[in-house]
């Protein structure tokens, strides 16, 4: 993994975790983590299966999952790692972690799984950055032609795989990302202690939005948030309060308003959506992992997306979240229709847990992998 998980700071980072935390309740698990993206938080998974490496710091880490790319300390500790475990499969998370994996399957003849989280060139490209993505599409199929198996996490991105990389249908395999149900789920106490901490009336009707401030799409939407909705709930509802919630806060201090929480990164993030009324998810661009729209269905939110922020999920639109085709009147007349109904807030809250519940579970997906490596030693 080309970052941190512990914690995890974003979406790749918390899919991580909770890779490594159910494939070792059954397989002999070597990690490689590098301190890019670190909150400097301890190892919390302990178990007799899980061995936890680190790339020495470097100046490198700064550039984030770039810098895995061409760091030879981060190759130098994965050889180690693979002449000492002598592990039967190279498991690469994200696409940054795959040029060391593949120099592992030249030296030690394993297969190589690539876990590519969403299609890197289609992001930075939908993100305006020609010159990047040309780049990383170079890379990004290199990488794909590389691999023994890719594993994305939706319909829509192996499609785009196929179509773009011209990547055999039976070499992808789908594996979504899931919640935790046991740690995600509404807490009333955890509701309760949130809006004191910062004295939220029980009539202050609280929108939350989710993200890291230092990936572009999240902070677009931040700005619509304050330019667009805002104002407008603002009038309506005078005692309405926006959360955001994020690491990279300091990028979006230019824009706070009056009734504006900015906690950053926080420990207890399921706390946080409990106290939240309504969780918005105004995005136009950028893929990724949908964690935080699964999370906060898994706490029983109701929630307002566009079809670009719930892509790849599969949820029943106006029954368990609502979805607009992009950030227009549609989406603010959704919020204003959820401030006023708190019937409909709690039946939505409540489909999207069960969704959650009967189709996104980490502990049945994470077998999946297992069948994978059982076929590619076969």
């Amino acid at each position: 993994m080309p970052c941190d998980v512990f914690p995890p700071a974003h979406g790749g980072a918390t899919r991580a975790r909770y890779t490594v935390k159910y494939l070792s309740e059954e397989n002999l698990t070597n990690v490689l983590l590098s301190h890019a993206y670190s909150l400097n938080g301890k190892t919390d998974l302990i178990n007799p299966n899980l061995k936890i490496w680190y790339c020495p710091k470097t100046a490198l880490d700064k550039f984030g999952y770039r810098s895995v790319l061409f760091n030879p300390f981060y190759f130098k500790q994965a050889y180690r790692l693979m002449k000492s475990s002598e592990s039967d499969i190279i498991h690469c998370e994200l696409l940054w972690s795959a040029f060391s994996g593949i120099s592992l399957k030249r030296s030690f003849g394993k297969p190589l799984v690539l876990i590519d989280h969403n299609i890197e060139y289609l992001k930075f490209r939908e993100m305006n950055k020609p010159h990047y993505s040309c780049l990383l599409r170079e890379i990004e199929k290199t990488c794909c032609d590389r691999a023994d198996k890719i594993v994305v996490v939706s319909e829509v991105d192996k499609k785009h795989m196929m179509e773009i990389y011209g990547i055999r249908e039976e070499k992808i395999a789908i594996i979504p990302n899931c919640a935790d149900t046991d740690e995600f789920k509404y807490s009333e106490e955890g509701r309760t202690y949130i809006r004191d901490m910062y004295s939220l009336a029980p009539e202050a009707i609280t929108l939350m939005f989710v993200g890291k401030m230092d990936y572009a799409p999240n902070l677009a939407a931040v700005k619509y948030i304050v330019e667009k909705i805002y104002p407008i709930i603002m009038e309506k509802y005078p005692k309405s309060q926006f959360i955001i919630v994020g690491k990279g806060y300091e990028r979006f201090l230019r824009y706070k308003r009056r009734n504006m929480i900015l906690p950053g990164y926080v420990n207890r993030l399921p706390d946080y959506l409990s106290a939240a009324d309504i969780v918005i998810i105004p995005l136009n661009s950028g893929s990724g992992t949908r964690l935080k729209i699964l999370e906060a269905a898994s706490c029983s939110r109701p929630i307002v997306s566009t079809k670009k922020g719930v892509e790849g999920l599969n949820f029943s639109n106006n029954k368990e979240i609502v979805v607009t085709e992009g950030i227009n009147e549609e989406f603010i007349e959704s919020i204003i229709k959820l401030i006023e109904d708190e019937g409909l807030r709690l039946r939505m809250g409540n489909n999207a847990r069960k969704k959650v519940e009967s189709r996104y579970s980490w502990k049945e997906e994470i077998k999946k992998f297992e069948k994978i490596y059982e076929e590619l030693e076969s």
